[in-house]
């Protein structure tokens, strides 16, 4: 009997399947006392829920599907996700936390399936860590569950819809019952529209490689995917209600409509890098981290390690080494505060100062080194699936500077980008311990990961736990 039980038991962990159970666990520890019923969400639930009319003492109905028809001509083209939200927040919070929960397990198991080749049982535990390092209290900015609906659902449905691409790559087969599961996942992600963006970049870059090169075969369901990715970006461009919310929201930030295509791009970068200052972004700092210790590791030239350091300098010389330092150099205090500051640097009033250009300059250089350092790390641009995450990534948060709600989002829109840095960092991880010489540095590393891992968990449930008593 004893036997028969671990047997099973081993069966049930395998493949990496116990850190997945893990992260379930955990996320229900997060979410279990959480009721989303405050910002967004109250709003959502007051408009499905039926009113009685105290002149006529009859019950006025609101139907989800009515709100859902008038969200779309007024306001808003995620009818797909508002019509989930609403449906789960009037059905019962515990169906929220159990899908939340679900959610985040998919993350995970998607970038598994997406990055992890071998070695699951470890590797994926590492995986774990890293996706924990996420400020996870990003989700109540506007409200638990309706953030969570528009931001990580996406995320994660969106990952899923990817497996496909490496399947077909690699000559793996598609089971009949996956492909409307695939489809239905891209079609829920697509409708939001950072995961749209980026589920059609994919999908046409991935669908024209395999139609370039020789050596891979392009199956019918990769031109499936692209059209319904293809559909959903023309479906949000279409929507009336986008283009009212867009005038309305203009309001919010003055002269955003005299602004240039160019000042939109460079206020997308300028933003993104005020933000990671601002927040000290976990996994931005993580990212870099691995960066300068592969380098540091790999490679002698002093050129490259200058590259490899500056952007983990950056957000540590602006972070917490700015309380250490703020006595003798007082103006980098000066310094931060312009980068983190939410409104456009350079403008034409200013454009003669040299001063509003260096945060520019600095977010751009950053940027920049993370990118050099990437095609360091994996030799070449060709075949170099790291560098394409992160610019996809990058590109995600960029194109939020084209709407006028770029500082209004907050960090929220920051989850595509930030998810990125995750992949790109295990990855490089994943590089890290090709290195059989460095083992005692590589394990110290590992422990200072799955340390700030379990602070980070813990930050997390001390802040959702003090907001409950809150509300």
């Amino acid at each position: 009997m004893k036997e028969k039980f671990k047997e099973i038991t081993n069966k049930i962990f395998k493949d990496g399947r116990g850190a997945l159970i893990l992260l379930f666990v955990l996320q229900l520890v997060l979410t279990i006392f959480i009721t989303p019923n405050t910002y967004d969400d109250e709003w959502f639930i007051n408009q499905i829920t039926d009113e009685l009319n105290v002149e006529t003492n009859e019950i006025i109905e609101h139907t989800i599907p009515d709100f859902i028809k008038e969200r779309y001509q007024t306001w808003s083209s995620r009818v797909i996700i508002e019509l989930v939200l609403c449906s789960v927040l009037k059905t019962s919070k515990y169906l929220w936390i159990l899908i939340q929960s679900l959610m985040a397990v998919l993350v995970c198991y998607s970038l598994s399936k997406l990055f992890v080749k071998e070695n699951k049982d470890k590797n994926n535990f590492m995986l774990m860590a890293m996706i924990l390092i996420y400020p996870y209290y990003t989700m109540h900015q506007t409200g638990w569950a309706s953030t969570s609906v528009n931001y990580l659902w996406p995320l994660a449905t969106g990952l899923f819809a990817l497996i496909p691409i490496k399947k077909i790559w690699d000559g793996e087969k598609i089971r009949w019952w996956q492909y409307p599961i695939y489809t239905i996942s891209l079609i829920f992600a697509a409708n939001q529209e950072q995961a749209g963006a980026l589920l059609l970049g994919f999908y046409l870059v991935f669908t024209i490689l395999m139609i370039v090169r020789k050596d891979k075969k392009v199956k019918p369901y990769m031109f499936i995917q692209t059209i319904v990715a293809i559909l959903s970006v023309v479906f949000i461009l279409t929507c009336p209600g986008n283009s009212i919310r867009q005038v309305e929201e203009l309001y919010r930030f003055k002269g955003y409509e005299m602004l240039s295509f160019i000042e939109k791009f460079v206020l997308g970068f300028t933003a993104t890098f005020g933000n990671i200052i601002l927040k000290q972004n976990p996994v931005y700092i993580l990212l870099t981290s691995l960066i300068a210790l592969y380098v540091f590791l790999n490679h002698r030239e002093r050129l490259y390690r200058i590259v490899a350091i500056i952007p983990l300098l950056s957000v540590l010389l602006l972070g917490p080494f700015l309380t250490i330092l703020n006595g003798m150099f007082p103006y980098l205090n000066v310094f931060k505060t312009l980068i983190i500051t939410q409104d456009v640097l350079l403008t034409p009033v200013n454009c003669n100062n040299l001063y509003y250009t260096f945060p520019i300059v600095f977010a751009f250089a950053n940027f920049i080194c993370i990118g050099m350092s990437i095609l360091l790390i994996f030799k070449n641009l060709k075949n170099n699936v790291a560098i394409l995450i992160y610019l996809a990534g990058l590109a995600s948060r960029i194109v939020v500077a084209f709407s006028p709600t770029v500082f209004l989002s907050k960090t929220r829109t920051m989850i595509f980008f930030d998810f990125a840095m995750i992949a790109v960092s295990y990855l490089i991880w994943d590089k890290l311990n090709e290195n059989k010489g460095h083992e005692k540095t590589i394990n110290i590393a590992k422990t200072i990961i799955n340390f700030t891992a379990v602070i980070q968990f813990i930050n997390v449930l001390i802040y959702i736990y003090s907001k409950q008593k809150m509300y």
